[in-house]
């Protein structure tokens, strides 16, 4: 297919730029929702239980979905998918917004919490995979890193941006002005997003079935099976989830929320830091010329990770132990986050840019679904067992386990033979 553009820059690509400011103003709006809903939740029950299952319910319904997902949506228009999508669940937290002033019970909130989170992972099986997929079908190759970088810098950004202004609404306006934030940015992203004008379907006129959407799968998943290096990789990624994971979601909220009882804002600062590091490597990794060997930026940035992570977990234990002040714990926790962020960036913009110049476009979604179903799919056990965890064997544990499996997995993947061809 031919590219819409031959420009230099991303900047001066319409079509990447509405879909950039479109995903900016969704993505604000749901960091701010995300960062909200975990402390909400604990308010309403009080249960670590609860809120591990809340954040699982959603993650299990994009696992099961999420391959069908990406069959589907590479028989559609992908345009379409992504506005449709917004539109719906901008339409569907607006509601729960309205159903939330009119005073609804606890009980009721927590149902209508959940039907929420149920209709966001439907739509998200279709956005992820279609949105996934269009920088390659909208830049050249050699603009992919920038594209990549852009995206991680600005993903970055918002959830800066949203993590301090979700404490400030929080504590200042309510979930209410959240739910009703969150909703208008959904419906002003798919706005932006009809704009987009390119077309990403291949005139495939097979119709489209549960029997074909399984054929569908089994060939994305033939085709990752055939590309050893990055099939590694992400496998080695789905580890690194499924144990760190709960030290975020589940870990984090509750340290602030339930065990040192502070300010949400200070919540916030860590959910802050960590994207700062983001936007500080994707501002490097933007001007850098795009290499042909991703694996040095891959294993220099898994290391640095683990390192400062476990450094952070040390921290908070001696925290724990009442060895170091809250002051002290805040400056150093802050510091070591920061850094890895600086170092995820290092994992995540290569390895976005190798998919897009591996994998065949028309193969794309159904690629990028299988990906993150297998990257992913552990998470909402994880996250359900995290909440397990902090009931019955402390804080602590949760970060002693994160901690221990990451520099296990570490020493896994600078070993592996395939993940060095990369």
């Amino acid at each position: 297919m031919e590219k819409q553009t031959k420009k230099n820059t991303v900047f001066k690509n319409k079509n990447f730029m509405l879909l950039f400011m479109g995903g900016f103003v969704s993505n604000l709006g749901t960091t701010i929702y995300n960062f909200a809903i975990s402390l909400y939740i604990l308010e309403l029950t009080d249960s670590a239980g609860i809120a591990g299952a809340y954040m699982a319910t959603g993650g299990l319904i994009y696992f099961v979905l999420a391959p069908f997902g990406g069959a589907i949506v590479d028989r559609l228009n992908k345009i379409k998918v992504v506005y449709i999508t917004d539109f719906i669940r901008g339409i569907t937290v607006l509601l729960a917004f309205y159903l939330i002033i009119q005073g609804v019970s606890v009980t009721n909130q927590v149902i209508m919490l959940f039907v929420v989170t149920v209709i966001l992972s439907l739509n998200s099986a279709l956005f992820v995979p279609s949105v996934s997929a269009l920088p390659a079908h909208i830049l050249d190759e050699e603009l992919l890193q920038q594209g990549n970088s852009l995206n991680q810098g600005a993903g970055a950004l918002y959830a800066i941006i949203g993590a301090v202004i979700g404490a400030i609404i929080y504590d200042n306006l309510g979930i209410e002005f959240i739910f009703m934030l969150n909703g208008i940015s959904f419906i002003l992203s798919g706005f932006s997003e009809m704009l987009i004008k390119i077309n990403t379907y291949f005139g495939d006129q097979i119709k489209i079935s549960f029997n074909q959407a399984i054929v569908d799968i089994k060939e994305g998943l033939k085709y990752l099976l055939q590309i050893k290096p990055i099939l590694h990789l992400v496998l080695i990624a789905s580890i690194m989830n499924f144990f760190t994971t709960p030290t975020i979601a589940n870990g984090l909220p509750y340290l602030f929320e339930k065990q040192l009882e502070v300010d949400s804002i200070y919540y916030s600062i860590f959910m802050a830091v960590f994207p700062l590091g983001i936007v500080i490597s994707s501002i490097y990794l933007g001007n850098k010329k795009q290499g042909d060997k991703i694996y040095p930026l891959i294993r220099r940035g898994t290391i640095g990770m683990t390192f400062f992570f476990t450094l952070f977990v040390a921290a908070l234990l001696m925290l724990l132990q009442d060895m170091i002040s809250f002051e002290m714990f805040m400056i150093i926790g802050v510091l070591m986050i920061l850094i890895v962020g600086i170092f995820n960036a290092f994992v995540n913009i290569p390895f976005g840019v190798a998919i897009q110049k591996t994998v065949d476009k028309e193969k794309m979604g159904r690629v990028y679904s299988v990906i993150g179903t297998i990257s992913m799919g552990l998470t909402p056990i994880s996250i359900g067992l995290g909440g397990v965890v902090i009931e019955f064997l402390g804080l602590g544990m949760l970060f002693i386990i994160g901690a221990f499996a990451l520099i296990v997995v570490t020493f896994i993947m600078v070993s592996d033979k395939q993940v060095k061809r990369l």
